[in-house]
């Protein structure tokens, strides 16, 4: 971390634009937020992830950006004037690169490629045994500072949050059990909707626990067609009904957490529930979620990064973990 240690005041962070990758760089920024305590993080993030960043608690401030060109160049105005001495790009895109130097910071720092090279004033470098190693280390890399195995992702989930999760939940003892059914990245990181169904149902037929159905709002409908499926009023459907963080206290309070490979069971171990994860062809060692219990269930023997979104091979991977599987990793986490 030598490059930062002569530097004092406000550092602006570039944080990644989806879920799920930023809960998997809040280690990073910890770690060097405690290197250097005097530092004051402001994150930059698309306006879907400031609720995320203001759940952490070594973020000072957080600002927003959306996509467009206008926006882009009033943020970096805005940032110009703000005076920063340093900037750490995350993202690996050309357009995270482009607001810092269009304001002005003299010191850029981020991982080369995607034709943004020149945007920056210092390349940083991965490990060389990067490709073995889990996505946290990348934006360890970023930010210079060397990433501790134990460290997991901190999220600050408010008395307001707990009290709003209590009145839906109640407190009854049953425990929860999240599901999160929904992916953005489509087929290929979807279990089936039949599978979740044939879950839930054993789910409630063995009075496992009280279900509760997660998901975006674009995903209301997948959410309800699950909970009318399982039936009897065993679930309740809250695709689309909360913030981040109120989903966030809302999955605080679930025993366990089953979802896809998505930015849903990322946001729920950080919240402190265990998780099972179904994957697909993605592998798990790069991008599963960061947390003290999760169960990783994947019947692929290829596994890779970059895996398009509709790809035949990983559905049928899916298509091969059955409902009863995941419902005996549900059994072994409840019981211990």
């Amino acid at each position: 971390m030598a490059q930062f240690e002569q530097l004092n005041g406000e550092i602006l962070i570039v944080g990644p634009n989806w879920l799920g990758d930023g809960i998997m760089a809040m280690p990073a920024v910890q770690i060097f937020s405690g290197a250097f305590p005097g530092k004051k993080i402001v994150l930059l993030v698309k306006p879907k992830m400031a609720g995320l960043w203001k759940m952490h608690p070594v973020v000072a401030e957080v600002m927003t950006c959306a996509g467009s060109w206008p926006a882009m160049r009033k943020i970096a105005g805005q940032i110009r004037r703000r005076r920063f001495a340093e900037a750490c790009i995350l993202p690996q895109s050309f357009r995270s690169a482009l607001i810092p130097f269009l304001a002005g910071i003299p010191r850029r720092r981020g991982l080369p490629g995607h034709f943004r090279r020149w945007l920056l004033t210092e390349a940083a470098s991965l490990p060389q045994n990067a490709a073995n190693l889990h996505q946290r280390h990348e934006y360890a890399a970023v930010l210079g500072c060397g990433m501790k195995e134990e460290e997991r992702p901190v999220l600050r989930i408010n008395r307001d949050q707990v009290e709003k999760a209590e009145l839906i939940l109640g407190r009854g003892k049953q425990p929860w059990i999240g599901m999160i059914p929904g992916a953005a990245r489509g087929p290929a990181k979807r279990w089936p909707e039949d599978y979740f169904a044939a879950l839930g149902k054993i789910i409630r037929e063995n009075h496992y626990g009280n279900l509760a159905v997660f998901g975006s709002a674009a995903e209301k409908g997948l959410c309800a067609r699950l909970t009318a499926r399982i039936g009897n009023g065993s679930a309740i459907n809250m695709a689309g009904r909360t913030s981040l963080a109120d989903l966030a206290g809302l999955m605080s309070r679930c025993a366990v957490v089953i979802g896809n490979d998505s930015g849903g069971v990322h946001l729920a171990a950080a919240a402190g529930a265990a998780v099972i994860v179904i994957f697909g062809m993605t592998d798990p060692s790069k991008t599963k979620p960061l947390g003290h219990k999760v169960v990783v269930l994947q019947d692929s023997a290829v596994r890779g990064r970059d895996i398009p979104r509709r790809s035949a091979e990983a559905v049928e991977s899916l298509e091969r973990i059955s409902p009863e599987r995941v419902a005996e990793a549900l059994r072994a986490m409840l019981g211990a």
